[in-house]
């Protein structure tokens, strides 16, 4: 039969038991002539990408028109005291620029909608950062915006949001969505995931203190079509008041199912301690920080302020480690790893070395932000991190030796005219500007004077790599489409990487690209790519022997659309039935077609889509002399038909 309408909507092809590879080459892996031994590795292109006049506080990176280049969404710096807090969203698309082979982002902010509130005025709404899912599984990213007054409580020039995406980068709020009649909860962060594996994204928010007293984090369960449930008190996240600036999901135990941490920047006025919610698999979550020790140094009296937990297997022994941003940190307590090692976290101080070669104020650290990326695509995770708004302004990189300790590399990386400006650098998001599959970076700044500046890496395409991208199927059993919460373990060369797809880990969504891209360092093939998909059955994929230098886009299988046999018609008064044989294929639905003649080719489109069961009644179809052909064919569950 003819693809129904909802199969157009695929840009790969699906197989009926296993994904199919879409790839595009990266091009060489070694470049005809590297950049000598003394060059830096970091190249600043602000203005060769059309960024050298855009301030930029606070940023989120995702490809919103769907063309595989990510997109940058920028949120100015606001006065939430003054209440100077409109129109400060700016929409910033990744274009071809006019030297073939570079970038440059152009502003799409007013054909966008980004800036529309719900009094459908001019005026704009207030929203301080945001994180990207597919919330309605339609194949493109949609945008949640969240609100943040710090301490001015009678601020309400807007309220946490939900933006609807077209596909092609128009954002229109969402109609069925109630977040903006939620109370206004101070929103410090927001991460997608997936709760109950139900293949829709689900929500959790991380709130700072209101009116001097602490808060409670909100968890929304996602409904389809861009509506949310809040299912805080039913989760069990209600039973803890906190005071959050961060939070991350990611399954800390290998269980299938999402944990939550929700980072605490409580200190010595206001004490709660950083949360780590265990999720039961059944719709609720557990408390666990003090068995973990997740919250050891953070959210009391004596200890320190967080800024957030960013996951990462930083060590590549198949679990989820976290990086702790510590604000208020010293000589003695400061950001550094969280070593996963059965469940529990060791705060591992003394892998994060020598920062007091760099650092000219190592007695109080303002850490803000900090971003893993793999500088050099040697396999081994770094990270970049930004200190600012205190006694030091600085920008760090980090670079893992074989030993996992993590030493300063900045000056070499060729950042530290940053830090030789005293500018303030506040975000800081690895991505990929121009596919050329190494990890840049972006810095913004912590006012609304300096631009945001693009540092594109030149050292990463000297080695091997692999970009993978996951495609949900976004149906009934299945993944989400955005593949939030899937599992990547990649095998190379004899080691083994994991990573999952996130989607907003951080303070104020600091959203980096959902592809993963993977260091191999010089291996050339790809020995297996294992793929746990986070749906009801976790079910996984498993591709072997595939060629670095790619990217690699996977999609989750969906049954065959089996077409059906023994179709039968029967007469019933005026009407006519039509029942047929179910091949038993899960979450199958039938179109029904209907002609004057044998000839199907001009019957035009189908009678009834999407009947359900076994069985159709054709109303009136038997009540005169006509006579009618009839086809049903079927369509699975992700909208696929098998062919005429």
């Amino acid at each position: 039969m003819r693809p129904s309408r909802a199969a157009a909507r695929l840009a790969a092809a699906r197989l009926a038991t296993a994904a199919l590879l879409a790839t595009a080459a990266l091009g060489p892996a070694l470049p005809a002539a590297p950049p000598g031994p003394d060059a830096p590795w970091f190249t600043d292109v602000s203005a060769e990408a059309g960024l050298a006049a855009q301030p930029a506080f606070r940023l989120s990176v995702a490809d919103v028109d769907g063309d595989a280049y990510p997109d940058l969404l920028v949120h100015r710096a606001q006065n939430e005291d003054t209440g100077d807090v409109l129109n400060k969203q700016v929409l910033l698309l990744n274009r071809p620029g006019a030297v073939p082979g570079t970038r440059v982002f152009v502003d799409g902010t007013a054909a966008s909608g980004i800036r529309a509130n719900r009094q459908g005025t001019a005026e704009g709404r207030h929203s301080d950062g945001a994180v990207f899912a597919d919330v309605d599984n339609d194949g493109d990213l949609d945008c949640f915006t969240m609100a943040y007054v710090h301490r001015n409580t009678t601020l309400d020039k807007g309220r946490n949001d939900l933006l609807l995406n077209d596909g092609q980068g128009h954002f229109t709020l969402a109609p069925a969505s109630t977040f903006h009649t939620d109370p206004i909860w101070n929103t410090a962060a927001a991460v997608f995931l997936d709760v109950d594996n139900d293949g829709l994204v689900d929500l959790f928010l991380g709130n700072w203190y209101w009116n001097d007293q602490l808060t409670v984090d909100r968890l929304y369960r996602g409904l389809g079509g861009g509506r949310f449930a809040d299912v805080t008190a039913a989760s069990g996240i209600s039973a803890a008041t906190t005071s959050v600036y961060g939070v991350a999901a990611a399954d800390w135990n290998n269980d299938g199912f999402t944990d939550l941490f929700a980072a605490s920047y409580a200190w010595t006025v206001l004490n709660a301690a950083s949360r780590h919610w265990r999720n039961n698999g059944d719709g609720t979550f557990t408390q666990v920080q003090n068995q973990t020790k997740y919250s050891q140094y953070t959210g009391t009296a004596s200890t320190r302020a967080s800024f957030g937990s960013m996951p990462r297997d930083y060590d590549d022994d198949g679990d989820v480690d976290l990086f702790e941003i510590l604000t208020h940190g010293d000589a003695a307590v400061y950001s550094t790893v969280l070593t996963n090692t059965g469940g529990v976290f060791s705060w591992d101080f003394f892998r994060v070395k020598g920062r007091g070669t760099e650092d000219p104020d190592m007695t109080h650290h303002g850490d803000h932000y900090q971003s893993w990326l793999d500088v050099d695509n040697d396999g081994y995770a770094d990270f970049a991190l930004t200190e600012s708004g205190y006694s030091n302004n600085r920008l760090y990189v980090f670079r893992q030796a074989a030993d996992r300790t993590f030493s300063p590399a900045t000056v070499a990386a060729g950042l530290d005219p940053i830090n030789q400006a005293n500018l303030p650098p506040h975000n800081v998001i690895a991505l990929d500007y121009d596919l050329d599959g190494d990890e840049d970076l972006l810095v913004g700044f912590a006012d609304d004077v300096n631009h945001v500046q693009l540092w594109r890496n030149d050292v990463g395409t000297q080695k091997h790599r692999i970009t993978v991208t996951l495609r949900g199927a976004g149906a009934p059993g299945h993944a989400n489409r955005s593949a939030i919460g899937a599992r990547v373990e990649l095998t190379a060369g004899g080691r083994t990487w994991t990573r999952e797809v996130a989607a907003g880990n951080g303070h104020m969504g600091p959203q980096a690209p959902l592809a993963l891209t993977f260091g191999l360092g010089d291996a050339t093939l790809v020995e297996r790519i294992r793929v746990r998909w986070p749906n009801a059955g976790l079910t996984v994929t498993e591709l072997t022997n595939v060629a670095a230098d790619q990217f690699v886009v996977i999609e989750e299988p969906c049954p065959r659309a089996d077409d059906p046999a023994g179709l039968r018609v029967a007469r019933a008064g005026a009407d006519l039935v039509l029942t047929w044989d179910d091949p038993a294929v899960p979450g199958l639905a039938w179109n029904v077609h209907r002609g004057p003649g044998p000839d199907w080719s001009a019957w035009g489109p189908p009678l009834a889509e999407g009947v359900a069961a076994p069985a159709y009644t054709d109303v009136g179809a038997g009540a005169g002399a006509a006579r009618f052909f009839y086809l049903v064919g079927a369509v699975n569950a992700c909208g696929e038909s098998a062919p005429w």
